[in-house]
């Protein structure tokens, strides 16, 4: 029978990566959520509403998008940096991936 105390403890080491990977998560998912508004913000100053024509932009770099930061770049904000959200992603992916193989026992 399986009572509380044939349990095996929680250790500590796990518990404290779980959080870890947690935080990962969350810090993954604000930052996929800054860079969806900083691209926005971005190209809908310069698009005004067709800032769809600028999708591409949001992940990779293309020379329309290099043009599109150049003389966004005389403007008040920063130019959008694809390598930002592919950065949180991969936290974001690092983070379940840990949560993911780390037991709870």
């Amino acid at each position: 029978m399986n009572s509380p105390e044939d349990a095996s403890p929680v250790s500590p080491f796990s518990v404290w990566i779980r959080r870890i990977s947690m935080f990962l998560m969350s810090i993954g998912a604000t930052g996929f959520v800054a860079a969806v508004a900083w691209w926005f913000m971005f190209f809908e100053q310069m698009l005004g509403i067709d800032v769809k024509a600028a999708s591409e932009c949001f992940y990779r770099t293309t020379m329309e998008c290099q043009a599109g930061n150049f003389v966004g770049s005389f403007m008040e904000k920063s130019p959008y940096e694809p390598m930002f959200m592919w950065i949180v992603v991969a936290v974001a992916i690092i983070g379940f991936l840990v949560y993911i193989f780390t037991s709870e026992s």
